[in-house]
């Protein structure tokens, strides 16, 4: 199950980095991130359902960079030339990051015991 759809993506989160016939299967692959990183415990959140969906689609948007070979830094056009950043992360560190800057203030991170 995806957590966002391309409406929202658009619209209340304002991405313009996915296509919408990529998007689909970017959300699927950020959501079974977020289900990952929550152990299941986001689908059953009804409290944070705007931060799990900005989380998602910061997720599909990280996972787009990965597709496209990440962060470009720069790009000649004469005798083509493109420069990718590179920020020492890798891209399990990346989706981490990313993910922990939206969801940590939530609690769903926490995999101890209440």
């Amino acid at each position: 199950m995806a957590y966002a759809d391309y409406s929202y993506y658009k619209t209340t989160y304002g991405g313009t980095m996915i296509a919408e016939s990529a998007f689909a299967r970017l959300s699927c692959l950020a959501s079974a991130y977020i289900d990952s990183l929550t152990f299941g415990n986001a689908a059953k959140d009804t409290e944070h359902a705007e931060q799990i969906k900005t989380a998602c689609c910061a997720l599909a948007e990280e996972y787009q960079r990965q597709d496209s070979g990440g962060e470009v830094a720069s790009e000649t056009v004469g005798k083509w030339s493109k420069t990718y950043l590179s920020s020492g992360q890798s891209f399990e560190q990346r989706l981490y990051r990313v993910a922990a800057f939206v969801l940590a203030p939530t609690g769903l991170l926490y995999g101890g015991v209440y």
